[in-house]
């Protein structure tokens, strides 16, 4: 993988052999995308271009060029491989931060321009957000939210320190936003157990307590991100107006239906789940369990098959950093598990690029190949409309931060 970096004095014509625009249903043959001033500013047939001199060319002839790729949940102070040695890094400053770093740069190099971290307790995906704005280490824009919002005793210590009662929902999220967090995170649920199938942890928040955290979250211009599973917490969630569903296991038909009617994101982070009967992790569970997985995986997939029919807005999370998710790598797992439940390809890399796009908030930046866009693209050797698989290995990631 090159990654070339671009800057407010870049002048770039990319000749593309194909573009897919991140609308399309199809590639567009023989492009050239002119980059001016470090945003897109044209895109024509290469034969009705106009050569600048003073504009560089790259020639990406048998490649086809795409926004980059965005996963809306990830967890970056977590590596997927051990939960309590990612913890106990957590109070070892070089070794927190040497595990940052190269979460990063491995989101970047499987394509990621662009990722939402959904939290930990000590708000360091601040700090990465941080390091990648100033250039310190290359990776994809981090859209943070600092600590979750959970409550005290309940699922998530590793998230946010816990609240009590309203006023201090309050008192997090108003902290949280001095601290410029671009979105909130809400534990409305505990996790999904592989004891019997459909077992999900307590609620967290009664329907008052949830209202209020929205409402705070929402009065200071932040959107709210809701972990969640069980068709009792999606209710709740969608009664007090999240922004987005993270998770969402085994919600029903008529909340896709109500998320529709209201262009409620859903996250469905089916490689949490179904990673854990891969190679390097299946190991840790019995059988019993194992075939727990395996149908919450089947019920997952079916599910996200009708939001696509339904017309949810559908986006791409891996939770990397769950156990078995890693970061970049196991971002096309989850396009696969999609592909595999029916959803086309066209609409699986909307779901990953210009949908995701606006779920993070930058809509209008990242996404689309477009004039006034971010030249923030991809571009991978074959045709990702044909084999999402190509996009596991980019040639070349365009990167303008």
């Amino acid at each position: 993988m090159k990654l070339a970096y671009i800057n407010q004095q870049t002048d770039l014509d990319l000749l593309a052999g194909n573009l897919w625009d991140g609308r399309g249903e199809g590639c567009r043959q023989q492009v050239v995308i002119s980059i001016r001033r470090g945003r897109i500013a044209a895109v024509r047939p290469q034969d009705m271009a106009v050569t600048e001199k003073d504009a560089r060319q790259i020639n990406l002839a048998g490649l086809t060029v795409l926004p980059g790729l965005i996963d809306a949940h990830v967890h970056l102070a977590l590596d997927g491989l051990d939960f309590q040695a990612s913890l106990a890094r957590w109070q070892d400053p070089p070794a927190r931060e040497a595990a940052l770093a190269r979460a990063l740069r491995a989101s970047l190099e499987h394509g990621l321009v662009a990722i939402r971290d959904g939290s930990d307790r000590e708000g360091l995906n601040l700090l990465a957000r941080e390091w990648v704005r100033t250039g310190k280490y290359p990776g994809p824009r981090v859209v943070a939210t600092g600590m979750a919002v959970t409550k005290k005793g309940k699922y998530g210590s590793f998230l946010g320190p816990g609240t009590t009662d309203q006023a201090s929902i309050k008192e997090l999220i108003a902290g949280l936003v001095n601290r410029g967090v671009d979105q909130v995170k809400v534990v409305v649920s505990g996790l999904v157990t592989f004891h019997r199938y459909g077992e999900v942890g307590s609620l967290e928040f009664d329907a008052a307590e949830l209202a209020t955290a929205v409402k705070a979250a929402h009065a200071a211009g932040r959107p709210v991100m809701a972990h969640v599973n069980s068709a009792a917490g999606v209710d709740r969630a969608l009664a007090a107006g999240v922004d987005s569903i993270e998770h969402g296991y085994f919600l029903t038909t008529a909340q896709l239906e109500t998320m529709a009617a209201r262009g409620t994101y859903w996250v469905p982070t089916v490689a949490a789940i179904a990673n854990r009967l891969s190679a390097t992790v299946k190991k840790f569970y019995p059988e019993r369990e194992k075939e727990i997985i395996q149908r919450t995986r089947e019920s997952q997939q079916e599910m996200i098959a009708r939001a696509y029919q339904l017309g949810v807005k559908l986006v791409v999370g891996t939770d990397a950093g769950a156990p078995g998710v890693y970061h970049g790598e196991s971002y096309v797992d989850e396009l696969l598990y999609w592909h595999r439940a029916g959803v086309p390809a066209a609409a699986i890399l909307r779901a990953a690029t210009v949908t995701a796009a606006a779920a993070l908030g930058l809509d209008g930046e990242l996404g689309q190949v477009k004039p006034g866009y971010r030249p923030c693209l991809i571009a991978v050797r074959g045709n990702p409309l044909e084999d999402l698989k190509v996009l596991a290995k980019p040639e070349m990631v365009f990167i303008d931060f």
